[in-house]
């Protein structure tokens, strides 16, 4: 990675590639003391007014009642009734690395359901070392007010999420699990990474399991799962047996700053009653009982009434859906299209706050290409922007053969590793045709690149 004038904007990309590390090699007590001086910035009071300013006038423009509700906290002197906790956490509100594990740990606390609970400061701190060894080489270029921007927004950030879920936490479970859901969506799109199979210790971020995670992780969250036996492949044919269609549905998440965008996902129906939300490897490669275990929440029942399906989730929430009238679609298997893909496809996604009128942008597009003689190639790249800062990385691109049947594409790299996952057309009109112009692999969709 190349961290550039944005750093600060990009952590997100950065935890995605430090937590594997962290893992392997845990931080130690004060490992990020090199680094303070490149991450510390003299604060001008009158910036940051100006920016609590900017993300109301944001928040009004999309949510007027939101804004207004946000307001006069706003006004108050925030870092004056903020320095007794910053105190007692060890981290410094002149410090961009400080700032920002306070935004990341928040949200890890909020995807967990963890509210009204002190959090430990070593946690904190944790994170903040991990965060300063990343961001000091590329942070240190920067001037106070730059350096102060990041900063800000992480802070500001980190108020409106905690009180987020604050604001429900009266509201019974079911709301705040909403919002907990809402917020885990944000962060997903932000690391790449589902912050419920991230632990959080005094190392700081490290996946679920990991060497540097488990006893560090606060009291009272979720356990480490065991991590799953891989599958052989093919080893659960049979469930095709149980298959009574494959479709897809319309979703729709809240990206931070309030940016609502809408996605695509797969869906299996079986004859049962059940339904299955695609998680990403091919159907016959999943323990669908292990699978209801460890995600409920990717489980559901399912009626249909002539062209309307009615899906009930796992909460026991109902929606419905007309066939092929917005929401939800017939999916096609690759055979449909002579078994073979000859284009190149994209997928794009995203955060900030720029939709809101707000200075903060953040992009991730995945680019893979296909000829019809069995080969693909792909890159991936990922920016963010800001007032007057940028950051952007590439991932050297890859490729090799690959392979459709039915509903699995397999993907086999130079060094002859193979990966097998989901795969399905998409499709169009009434009654539904397949459409060669959208295509899911694994849990995700990916449309035509002209």
């Amino acid at each position: 990675m190349r961290i550039g004038r944005g750093a600060g904007l990009a952590m997100g990309m950065v935890l995605a590639a430090t937590m594997s590390a962290a893992a392997a090699t845990p931080q130690r007590p004060g490992a990020s003391d090199a680094g303070a001086t490149a991450t510390r910035f003299t604060r001008d009071p009158a910036r940051f007014e100006a920016n609590k300013r900017k993300l109301i006038a944001a928040y009004r423009r999309q949510s007027p009642a939101l804004g207004a509700a946000l307001e006069p906290s706003f006004k108050q002197d925030l870092l004056t009734l903020l320095a007794p906790e910053f105190r007692r956490l060890g981290i410094r509100p002149d410090d961009v690395a400080d700032m920002t594990a306070a935004y990341w740990v928040t949200a890890w606390e909020a995807t967990n359901n963890i509210v009204g609970r002190q959090t430990d400061p070593a946690l904190v701190r944790g994170a903040a070392r991990q965060i300063a060894a990343k961001l000091g080489p590329g942070v240190a270029r920067l001037s106070d007010a730059e350096k102060q921007d990041m900063a800000d927004m992480m802070l500001l950030q980190t108020l409106v999420a905690d009180a987020r879920m604050k604001a429900v936490a009266s509201g019974g479970a079911a709301a705040r699990q909403r919002m907990s859901d809402a917020i885990a969506a944000e962060a997903a799109e932000l690391l790449h990474v589902d912050l419920r199979q991230v632990e959080l210790g005094a190392a700081g971020f490290t996946p679920r399991g990991g060497a540097a995670g488990g006893a560090g992780a606060p009291a009272g969250a979720a356990a480490p799962a065991p991590p799953a036996a891989p599958a052989t492949p093919g080893a659960h044919a049979a469930n095709w047996a149980q298959v009574e269609g494959v479709y897809f549905k319309s979703f729709t998440s809240f990206g931070v700053g309030g940016v609502v965008t809408q996605d695509f996902e797969p869906i299996v129906l079986f004859r049962d009653g059940r339904y299955y939300e695609v998680e990403g490897p091919a159907l016959e490669d999943v323990d669908l009982a292990a699978s209801r275990a460890r995600s409920p929440r990717a489980w559901g029942q399912w009626k249909r009434q002539g062209d309307t399906f009615l899906l009930t989730d796992e909460r026991g929430r109902v929606s419905d859906h007309r066939l092929q009238q917005g929401s939800f679609f017939k999916a096609f298997p690759a055979e449909a299209a002579g078994g073979a893909l000859e284009r190149p496809y994209k997928r794009v996604s995203g955060g900030g706050n720029s939709a809101l009128g707000g200075t903060m942008a953040i992009a991730a597009q995945t680019n893979i290409a296909f000829t019809r003689d069995g080969r693909f190639s792909n890159r991936s790249s990922a920016g963010a922007s800001g007032a007057n800062v940028a950051a952007y990385s590439r991932r050297p691109a890859t490729g090799g053969r690959y392979r459709v049947a039915r509903h699995t594409i397999s993907f086999t790299d130079a060094g002859g590793r193979t990966r097998r996952e989901f795969f399905a057309l998409g499709s169009e009109g009434t009654p539904a045709r397949f459409d060669t112009d959208l295509i899911f692999i694994g849990d995700r969709v990916f449309v035509k690149d002209d």
